[in-house]
């Protein structure tokens, strides 16, 4: 539970408060006073014991009250109410993006070159506190970054990318989806998500395997469509089907180049999602239900102070 810079690490104790505070009040209501006690005991001796200070008068007794609010306070901190430590440690390859750019012939010649380098640049803007790493591919891939937060030169080597950048032509999208799981387990990423942007050229079944392996450990595999303006001659027609069959194999999804939206929001799901590992969370905030604690005592230290005669 957050809200603003402040969040609750156990903030069903919260439950606690009014329970507390409902019990207090009943026990203040049901208080007998000295009617009981002046029915049973002689009045000189009760008359002694009040004058030496051992008789609370009826209506004055808050011990019920300051039980009820040392008991609010306790689940209060016990709630965990904390806020961002600025002292902690920074946590890098934390819920990574990988990005795998085709740039086999069928896109950078068919006219959907733009598409893909707009889809990708978007992409790595938009990653937010996400690490990016990006790969490119035809028959070989090639990796351009390791998960990274600083996204400027992956941006200039998105702009630069043309039919020239590789040396090879052809698509194999399963060795380019290989390189994304080597690269994202020895980055140690927690949660993390691989991009393809593509026309669907080359997806067969060794790609198709990857991908739910990939799923199976917890790498989720998504696709962008990059529509041709025409396919180049010689070489195979675009197939956004393989690219949606991919996704629903690495349990991710598909979507096309000139509309984000969907995937954007698909990734944001994972952004942050360390947070709610309780390690990683006690690293990354300051808990200040100690302090509430502490504050406890206050109330039950006036039920131990010494009484004075009246």
């Amino acid at each position: 539970m957050t809200g603003g810079d402040l969040i609750l690490m156990r903030p069903l104790w919260l439950i606690g408060i009014p329970a507390a505070l409902l019990l207090g009040a009943l026990a203040a209501r049901t208080a007998h006073g000295l009617a009981a006690w002046q029915r049973i005991t002689d009045p000189a001796l009760l008359a002694a014991l009040r004058a030496r200070g051992h008789v609370t008068e009826p209506g004055r007794d808050a011990t019920p009250w300051l039980l009820a609010l040392a008991a609010a306070l306790v689940a209060a901190g016990l709630s965990g109410p904390a806020t961002r430590d600025g002292d902690a440690p920074v946590l890098r390859n934390l819920d990574a993006v990988m990005i795998l750019l085709d740039l086999s012939p069928s896109v950078t010649e068919g006219g959907g070159l733009d598409d893909a380098q707009a889809a990708v640049s978007r992409l790595i803007d938009t990653h937010g506190t996400r690490p990016v790493a990006l790969a490119v591919y035809t028959s070989e891939s090639f990796l351009v970054s390791v998960p990274t937060e600083d996204p400027a030169a992956l941006q200039t080597v998105v702009a630069v990318s043309d039919a020239q950048t590789m040396p090879l032509g052809g698509s194999r999208p399963d060795r380019a989806l290989t390189m994304a799981w080597q690269v994202l387990s020895d980055a140690a990423a927690a949660q993390p998500d691989v991009v393809l942007v593509s026309d669907g050229g080359g997806v067969g079944p060794e790609a198709l395997d990857l991908a739910r392996q990939m799923a199976a450990e917890g790498l989720r595999v998504s696709t962008v469509f990059v529509a041709p303006e025409a396919a180049p001659y010689g070489m195979p027609p675009a197939t956004p089907e393989a690219l949606e069959g991919l996704a629903r194999a690495g349990g991710g999804i598909t979507t096309a180049a000139t509309d984000l939206s969907g995937l954007e929001a698909f990734l944001d799901e994972r952004r942050g999602d360390g947070a709610a590992d309780p390690a990683l969370r006690n690293l990354r905030y300051a808990d200040h239900g100690p302090w509430l604690l502490a504050l406890a005592l206050l109330p039950l230290a006036l039920l131990f102070r010494r009484r004075r005669p009246a």
